[in-house]
Protein backbone atom coordinates (compact mmCIF):
# COMPACT_ATOMS: atom_id res chain seq x y z
CA UNK A 1 0.00 0.00 0.00
CA UNK A 2 2.83 2.35 0.77
CA UNK A 3 4.35 1.55 -2.57
CA UNK A 4 1.08 2.40 -4.23
CA UNK A 5 0.82 5.74 -2.42
CA UNK A 6 4.43 6.48 -3.27
CA UNK A 7 3.87 5.56 -6.93
CA UNK A 8 0.69 7.66 -7.03
CA UNK A 9 2.52 10.60 -5.43
CA UNK A 10 5.38 10.26 -7.90
CA UNK A 11 2.96 10.17 -10.84
CA UNK A 12 1.09 13.18 -9.43
CA UNK A 13 4.34 15.15 -8.96
CA UNK A 14 5.46 14.25 -12.49
CA UNK A 15 2.04 15.27 -13.89
CA UNK A 16 2.13 18.60 -12.03
CA UNK A 17 5.72 19.16 -13.17
CA UNK A 18 4.72 18.43 -16.78
CA UNK A 19 1.75 20.80 -16.54
CA UNK A 20 3.97 23.47 -15.02
CA UNK A 21 6.60 22.96 -17.69
CA UNK A 22 3.92 23.13 -20.40
CA UNK A 23 2.58 26.41 -18.99
CA UNK A 24 6.06 27.89 -18.72
CA UNK A 25 6.97 26.83 -22.27
CA UNK A 26 3.67 28.19 -23.61
CA UNK A 27 4.25 31.51 -21.85
CA UNK A 28 7.82 31.78 -23.16
CA UNK A 29 6.73 30.76 -26.67
CA UNK A 30 3.84 33.26 -26.67
CA UNK A 31 6.16 36.03 -25.46
CA UNK A 32 8.73 35.19 -28.15
CA UNK A 33 6.02 35.05 -30.83
CA UNK A 34 4.69 38.43 -29.70
CA UNK A 35 8.19 39.96 -29.78
CA UNK A 36 8.89 38.50 -33.22
CA UNK A 37 5.56 39.74 -34.56
CA UNK A 38 6.28 43.18 -33.14
CA UNK A 39 9.72 43.26 -34.81
CA UNK A 40 8.26 42.10 -38.14
CA UNK A 41 5.46 44.67 -37.98
CA UNK A 42 7.99 47.40 -37.18
CA UNK A 43 9.97 46.34 -40.25
CA UNK A 44 6.82 46.38 -42.41
CA UNK A 45 5.95 49.87 -41.15
CA UNK A 46 9.49 51.05 -41.90
CA UNK A 47 9.35 49.61 -45.41
CA UNK A 48 5.93 51.17 -46.03
CA UNK A 49 7.17 54.57 -44.82
CA UNK A 50 10.22 54.33 -47.08
CA UNK A 51 7.97 53.32 -49.97
CA UNK A 52 5.76 56.37 -49.31
CA UNK A 53 8.84 58.60 -49.32
CA UNK A 54 10.08 56.99 -52.54
CA UNK A 55 6.65 57.36 -54.13
CA UNK A 56 6.53 61.05 -53.22
CA UNK A 57 10.01 61.58 -54.64
CA UNK A 58 9.08 59.73 -57.84
CA UNK A 59 5.86 61.73 -58.22
CA UNK A 60 7.82 64.96 -57.74
CA UNK A 61 10.34 63.82 -60.33
CA UNK A 62 7.53 62.82 -62.70
CA UNK A 63 5.91 66.24 -62.30
CA UNK A 64 9.23 67.93 -63.06
CA UNK A 65 9.58 65.71 -66.12
CA UNK A 66 6.08 66.60 -67.32
CA UNK A 67 6.82 70.30 -66.93
CA UNK A 68 9.99 69.87 -69.00
CA UNK A 69 7.93 68.06 -71.66
CA UNK A 70 5.34 70.85 -71.67
CA UNK A 71 8.11 73.43 -72.11
CA UNK A 72 9.59 71.38 -74.95
CA UNK A 73 6.19 71.21 -76.69
CA UNK A 74 5.85 74.96 -76.25
CA UNK A 75 9.31 75.48 -77.70
CA UNK A 76 8.51 73.27 -80.71
CA UNK A 77 5.28 75.16 -81.39
CA UNK A 78 7.01 78.54 -80.98
CA UNK A 79 9.75 77.44 -83.37
CA UNK A 80 7.24 76.05 -85.89
CA UNK A 81 4.04 78.18 -85.57
CA UNK A 82 2.36 76.48 -88.54
CA UNK A 83 1.72 73.38 -86.38
CA UNK A 84 -0.38 75.40 -83.93
CA UNK A 85 -3.66 74.39 -85.60
CA UNK A 86 -2.48 71.17 -87.26
CA UNK A 87 -4.06 68.37 -85.20
CA UNK A 88 -2.12 65.59 -86.94
CA UNK A 89 1.20 67.34 -86.38
CA UNK A 90 0.32 68.03 -82.74
CA UNK A 91 -0.54 64.33 -82.33
CA UNK A 92 2.90 63.45 -83.73
CA UNK A 93 4.53 65.88 -81.31
CA UNK A 94 2.51 64.35 -78.42
CA UNK A 95 3.72 60.88 -79.44
CA UNK A 96 7.33 62.10 -79.71
CA UNK A 97 7.12 63.72 -76.28
CA UNK A 98 5.36 60.65 -74.81
CA UNK A 99 2.37 62.66 -73.56
CA UNK A 100 -1.28 61.73 -73.94
CA UNK A 101 -2.55 65.10 -75.06
CA UNK A 102 -1.51 68.60 -76.08
CA UNK A 103 -3.92 71.49 -75.50
CA UNK A 104 -3.46 75.10 -76.60
CA UNK A 105 -5.41 77.75 -74.71
CA UNK A 106 -6.33 81.30 -75.68
CA UNK A 107 -6.01 84.27 -73.33
CA UNK A 108 -9.49 83.51 -71.89
CA UNK A 109 -8.62 79.92 -71.02
CA UNK A 110 -10.46 78.21 -73.90
CA UNK A 111 -8.90 75.26 -75.71
CA UNK A 112 -8.66 76.45 -79.33
CA UNK A 113 -6.31 73.76 -80.66
CA UNK A 114 -4.48 70.63 -79.66
CA UNK A 115 -4.01 66.97 -80.33
CA UNK A 116 -7.57 65.98 -79.29
CA UNK A 117 -10.25 67.98 -81.20
CA UNK A 118 -13.15 66.76 -79.04
CA UNK A 119 -11.81 68.97 -76.22
CA UNK A 120 -11.85 72.18 -78.29
CA UNK A 121 -14.07 74.75 -76.59
CA UNK A 122 -13.52 73.53 -73.05
CA UNK A 123 -12.14 76.20 -70.72
CA UNK A 124 -10.73 76.58 -67.23
CA UNK A 125 -14.28 77.00 -65.90
CA UNK A 126 -15.49 73.71 -67.46
CA UNK A 127 -14.56 71.58 -64.49
CA UNK A 128 -12.52 71.18 -61.32
CA UNK A 129 -9.61 69.42 -63.07
CA UNK A 130 -9.19 72.23 -65.59
CA UNK A 131 -9.83 75.00 -63.04
CA UNK A 132 -6.58 73.98 -61.35
CA UNK A 133 -4.67 75.71 -64.16
CA UNK A 134 -6.70 78.95 -64.16
CA UNK A 135 -4.04 80.93 -62.24
CA UNK A 136 -1.78 80.53 -65.29
CA UNK A 137 -4.04 82.99 -67.18
CA UNK A 138 -2.93 85.85 -64.94
CA UNK A 139 0.58 84.67 -63.99
CA UNK A 140 2.41 83.56 -67.13
CA UNK A 141 5.49 82.56 -65.11
CA UNK A 142 3.69 79.65 -63.41
CA UNK A 143 4.58 76.06 -64.18
CA UNK A 144 2.06 73.64 -62.75
CA UNK A 145 1.48 69.91 -62.64
CA UNK A 146 -1.48 68.55 -60.72
CA UNK A 147 -1.77 65.20 -59.01
CA UNK A 148 -3.62 62.34 -60.66
CA UNK A 149 -7.15 63.66 -61.15
CA UNK A 150 -10.15 62.63 -63.28
CA UNK A 151 -10.22 64.80 -66.40
CA UNK A 152 -13.14 67.13 -66.98
CA UNK A 153 -14.70 65.54 -70.05
CA UNK A 154 -14.49 61.79 -69.45
CA UNK A 155 -13.42 61.29 -65.83
CA UNK A 156 -10.26 59.54 -67.08
CA UNK A 157 -7.47 59.57 -64.46
CA UNK A 158 -4.68 61.90 -65.60
CA UNK A 159 -1.69 63.84 -64.34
Amino acid sequence: MKKRKLAFLAVAIIAVALLLETRILKYVNDRNTYQMAKVLLDRVVTVLNKNDESENELIGSLKDDYIVRAKAVSYIIDAKPEVERDVEELQKIADLMAVDEIHLFDENGYIYSGSVPKYFGYNFDSGEQMAYFKPMLTDKSLTMCQDVTPNTSEGKEMM
